[in-house]
């Protein structure tokens, strides 16, 4: 089973039930040909870079996934039969499917991430927060117009 990474863009009139409706047609077609889901990302309704179909909007949807070619294949030949589907793109991440690797990538990136975020904000302290508060704070006194 290979790993898979596939975005593709549906029609942004649809209704939220058919937008559901068609993720859930494609996570069916990938399922029912033994593909393991990782990941099923709605990323919603966005402006695109530029025109695809006389469309400059499309709801977003990114899959994750362990599959055989042959799925990929099915799921992309639906790709193209569907009037609901504007554009899609399919990448081989890897040549094995390894769930727990995958998760626990991402559990070392969110790590990396978080000691880089207390790393910063133990910097902020030692400086005493940023420059521009330093510049903020003082004595105001009000002046009185009478």
């Amino acid at each position: 089973m290979r790993h898979y990474e596939t975005l593709f863009i549906i029609n942004p009139d649809l209704n939220e039930e058919d937008t559901a409706a068609t993720v859930e047609k494609f996570s069916g077609i990938l399922t029912g040909g033994g593909a393991a889901m990782g990941k099923v990302d709605l990323w919603g309704r966005r402006r695109m870079a530029y025109e695809v179909k006389k469309f400059s909007k499309g709801f977003f949807v990114l899959f994750d996934y362990g599959a055989d070619p042959g799925a990929v294949a099915e799921m992309e030949r639906n790709f193209k039969i569907d009037d609901r589907v504007i554009r899609f793109l399919t990448v081989k991440k890897s040549e094995l499917y390894d769930p727990e690797a995958i998760a626990r990538a991402e559990a070392e990136a969110a790590a990396k991430a978080a000691a880089r975020a207390a790393a910063a904000a133990a910097e902020d302290d030692e400086r005493g927060g940023s420059s521009r508060d330093d510049e903020d704070e003082g004595d105001y006194e009000e002046e009185d117009e009478s």
